[in-house]
């Protein structure tokens, strides 16, 4: 199951999101030419609500 970590500003807004693949010795940064989201693979949301890391993962999906 692949992780997904919420790093927030002092706004108490996501900076960046840290992916954690099941296989990975660490987190490395979310970058949408490197990571895939898929919301239909089950994942593990960490440091904000589902929705909101959902929801900045999509955005960064759509800039690239």
């Amino acid at each position: 199951m692949d992780r997904y970590i919420a790093e927030m500003d002092e706004a108490n807004r996501i900076a960046a999101v840290w992916v954690m693949k099941k296989t990975a010795r660490g987190p490395r940064v979310f970058d949408p030419a490197k990571h895939i989201f898929d919301p239909q693979h089950p994942a593990e949301f960490i440091g904000a609500p589902l929705q909101d890391i959902v929801s900045w993962l999509d955005s960064k999906n759509q800039i690239n």
